[in-house]
Parts: structure tokens; C-alpha cells; sequence
């Protein structure tokens, strides 16, 4: 159970860096939003637009003003930003019959933002024992290290002087090329222009101005706009990838997050691909990275060098040609038909089951099993500005309970719990005590001028291929 808490700490400290870090950071080369919705495009930038009414509105008013929201969208798009610190907490419990047990997880940190993003994490985990785990996102790899503390509070300043001691804390590193690609003018725009895929809304606030979005509902606004691809594709079982993305809502979808991006800047994701897709790309031009991936559909060159002349490509001579379902076909092994998958009632059914499943996929963290009713899921980001709109810092909040029940099975006579293992007597189930669970997770984060992150240099470390010394 610890170890599974402390596996989930420290992928939440990555997941929270790019999320709160990438989403005010400082885009390059003048990128916006591409936004369309509560007026993203409409705003004229001019900051000290309504600052002269700000006196006459009351903190807690929405605004609808169009030239206010569209310069606060304005203002997320523009922000800079080097670095911020954080701070935040998580809590879970279960509770079964009358006894609860509860899980609190508190972390704090900075990450900063240069030519890769770096960052910083310390978390305590309270619950049956006092635990810790001390992160480090470096441009070499993650360094980390967990373990037990001693008394009843974990002191970090004492854990980051047993680093450097002579017989120090031997971090564990895990190589990745997170850091950089996090800090991709790439990644920075397209996670901005994410924000303009959904509605937020503008409040007035007693210093300033906060953006809201509600992030479940705009998972599902985007699940129902999807359907009508689905229906499309149920309806042309055919239909070409040229056809996929001519539909509107993937066009439109494209062009934003896209917005502002060069394939250039686009160019920075090629690493993470296969090596024999990555040799065949054609060199970025000074195109955009919308035009540079439908000109890929179009591209008889490309398709040659990666996808190869056996069957079935060589019925093709680009990718745009090759129909959906045999993509989709290709890729599974010849396990799922799109012609039978009915695409929309999947997409319809998921969207109903949406918060059931975030419920149910929280369960597995927590080693609970059961059917999960009465869920409530609540996942909200709010950006908050002063009065000239200039970007102060941000906060998450999210909120997943539900009830868990299952069904305990009575052994049949001969010791075989069914009709199949037993002498065929009808199976007999009775309810078990119901499960309540409840998550509920805060982030604070404050823009920050180059937060200072601690020194690695002389740390000690262990992976894959030995020890060594961080220099």
C-alpha cells in the first residue's frame, strides 16, 4: 500500500509541473490561443482595458463584458513566466462499516523554466505511518528517494542535508526526456490553446480577475461534439483518414490546438516517435504544424518510406487514402471491425459513465474493488489575475467520492462457489457492506521569477547501470 501511495505522489509531481507550470509559462515567438469561445480572439490585449470601472463591480460578479474576456484569455496567452512555486494536499478515506481509513498526502515544491523544465517536489504521506518522498526533475532524469520518517513530522531541510552527508541518501534516477520536451514552445502552446477547446468563465475578484473552467463538463461537451464524427464513421464505414480529418469537428479541433504552432516547433515531439516513422518525415518547412501533418495525408514520399510496399499498403499511394477501418484493423491485429463497433453509442455510453469511471479508476490506487454508484466528480482550474491582468498564479481542486458494492458469493454444498465448479445448484449471492470512498485533492500555485531549486551537485544516485555522483 505504501509503495503503491508513494508511485502515485510521484507521478502526480510530474503530471502537476506540466500542468501548472506549462499552462502560464511563456510561449515563444508572439504564440496565442487560437482559441474561439467567450470572445479567446475578440479581446484587443490592451490591459488596462475596464480598469477605470473595476471600483463599480463587485467581487463574485461574472463578467460578460466581451472586451474584458477576451482580454483576460488575451492575457493567459501572453503571460511569461519562469518559474513558480507550489504547495498542496491530497486526502482520501475509506470507510467501511464504521471504520474510515484516511490517507493524507501534503506536497510543496517550485519548478523552474529555462530551456528545460526543472523542478522541484517534497511530499509527506500521513496514514498508517509517516512517510516522505523527496522528487527532482532535472534535465538529466528524475531523482527521488522515499522512506519512513522519524517522529511526527517529515523535515525536508534535515532529508536534503542527509544528501550531501558522509554517509548520505542515495537517491534513485529514472531517465527520461520529460524535461525538455515540457518546456517545448510546442508543448507550451498546445497545452494554452487545450484551455480554448472548453468555456471557462470570468469573475471579478477583490483584487482582480479569476478564468474558471469546469474540466468534467468539458470532457463531456467534447465526448458529445465527437459523436458526430462517430456517427459518421458508423455511417461511412469507409470513410478515408482525408475524409476523418475533413469532418468539422476534428478540423476545428485541429486548427486550435494547433493554433500558433510551426511544424518547425512541431518538429521537437519527432524524438518521441517509432525511429521508422521518425526517419521518413520530411524535412519542416516554414509551414504550420496543422498544414505540415495534413500535408503527411497527402505525401506519396512519406507513405512509401513508412509504411513500406507489402499488403495491404500497396493497394494505397498515400496515407489520406487508406480507409478508417482498415487503419483501425491493421493496428488491432484484426480484433476490432469498425464496422460493428457502433461508434457513437460507445462514445454516448462513456460520456453517461464519465464520472463512474474516474471513481472506478481511483479504486485501483487504493486496492478497493467493487461496483461504484453514487459518484460525484468535480475537477476545476482557476486562473487568477490582478486588476492590469497580469497572471498571478492558479489552483486546482478536485473532488471524487462514490459508494463501492459488492456481492459475496456463498459456497455451494460440495465446496464450489458455481454451478460449474459445484453440483449445479443455483448460485446464491448476498450484499456485502457498502464502501464509501472519497478523494479530494488541492494545488496553489504562484508565479515566481526563478525559483531557487536545490543543488543536486555531489548527490549520490543508483540506476539501471550502476551508482554514481550528480555533477
Amino acid at each position: 500500500m505504501k509503495k503503491r501511495i508513494l508511485s502515485l505522489a510521484l507521478s502526480g509531481f510530474l503530471a502537476l509541473s506540466a500542468t501548472f507550470g506549462l499552462a502560464a509559462c511563456k510561449p515563444q515567438n508572439g504564440g496565442n490561443t487560437g482559441g474561439t469561445n467567450n470572445g479567446a480572439n475578440g479581446g484587443s490585449g490592451n490591459n488596462n482595458s475596464s480598469t477605470n470601472d473595476n471600483a463599480t463591480i463587485k467581487p463574485g460578479t461574472v463578467i460578460t463584458d466581451k472586451g474584458v474576456t477576451g482580454a483576460i484569455y488575451s492575457a493567459l496567452s501572453k503571460a511569461e513566466l519562469s518559474g513558480l512555486t507550489y504547495s498542496g494536499s491530497l486526502n482520501f478515506s475509506v470507510t467501511e462499516a464504521t471504520a474510515t481509513n484516511t490517507q493524507k498526502v501534503s506536497l510543496e515544491g517550485a519548478v523552474q523554466f529555462d530551456e528545460s523544465a526543472e523542478g522541484d517536489a517534497y511530499l509527506s504521506i500521513d496514514g498508517d505511518g509517516l512517510l516522505y518522498l523527496l522528487g527532482f526533475l532535472r534535465s538529466g532524469g528524475v531523482y527521488y528517494t522515499l522512506g519512513e520518517a522519524e517522529g511526527e513530522t517529515v523535515d525536508f531541510s534535515a532529508l536534503k542535508q542527509q544528501l550531501k552527508a558522509k554517509d548520505p541518501i542515495v537517491l534513485d534516477k529514472t531517465e527520461t526526456g520529460i524535461s525538455s520536451i515540457l518546456a517545448a514552445p510546442a508543448t507550451v502552446k498546445l497545452l494554452k490553446n487545450a484551455v480554448s477547446l472548453i468555456d471557462g468563465v470570468v469573475t471579478k475578484t477583490e483584487g482582480g480577475y479569476s478564468l474558471s473552467f469546469d474540466l468534467v463538463s468539458g470532457a463531456e461537451s467534447l465526448l458529445e461534439g465527437a459523436q458526430a464524427v462517430a456517427e459518421a464513421i458508423d455511417e461511412t464505414v469507409q470513410m478515408t483518414l482525408t475524409g476523418f480529418f475533413s469532418q468539422t469537428f476534428v478540423e476545428d479541433t485541429l486548427t486550435t490546438l494547433l493554433g500558433g504552432i510551426t511544424a518547425a516547433e512541431l518538429a521537437e515531439f519527432f524524438e518521441l516517435l517509432p525511429e521508422g516513422i521518425r526517419t521518413a518525415l520530411p524535412e519542416p518547412g516554414k509551414e504550420s504544424a496543422k498544414e505540415y501533418l495534413l500535408g503527411l495525408l497527402r505525401s506519396g514520399n512519406f507513405y512509401t518510406a513508412a509504411a513500406g510496399e507489402g499488403e495491404p499498403w500497396s493497394k494505397y499511394k498515400t496515407f489520406g487514402e487508406v480507409p478508417l477501418a482498415e487503419l483501425v484493423s491493421l493496428i488491432s491485429g484484426g480484433e476490432v471491425d469498425l464496422a460493428t463497433l457502433q461508434l457513437k453509442e460507445m462514445l454516448k455510453e462513456f460520456a453517461e459513465e464519465l464520472e463512474n469511471k474516474a471513481v472506478s479508476l481511483l479504486l485501483r490506487f487504493v486496492s478497493v474493488e467493487g461496483n461504484v454508484t453514487d459518484e460525484d466528480v468535480d475537477l476545476s482550474v482557476m486562473f487568477s489575475f490582478d486588476d492590469d491582468k497580469k497572471l498571478l498564479g492558479l489552483t486546482l481542486d478536485a473532488l471524487a467520492e462514490g459508494n463501492v458494492t459488492k456481492s459475496e458469493t456463498e459456497q455451494q454444498p460440495d465446496g464450489g462457489t458455481s454451478p460449474e465448479d459445484g453440483n449445479g445448484d443455483e448460485m446464491k449471492t448476498a450484499a456485502a457492506p457498502m464502501t464509501k470512498v472519497h478523494f479530494a485533492l488541492k494545488m496553489n500555485a504562484a508565479c515566481a521569477q526563478s525559483p531557487e531549486l536545490f543543488d543536486l551537485k555531489g548527490c549520490k544516485y543508483r540506476d539501471e547501470n550502476g551508482s554514481g555522483t550528480i555533477k
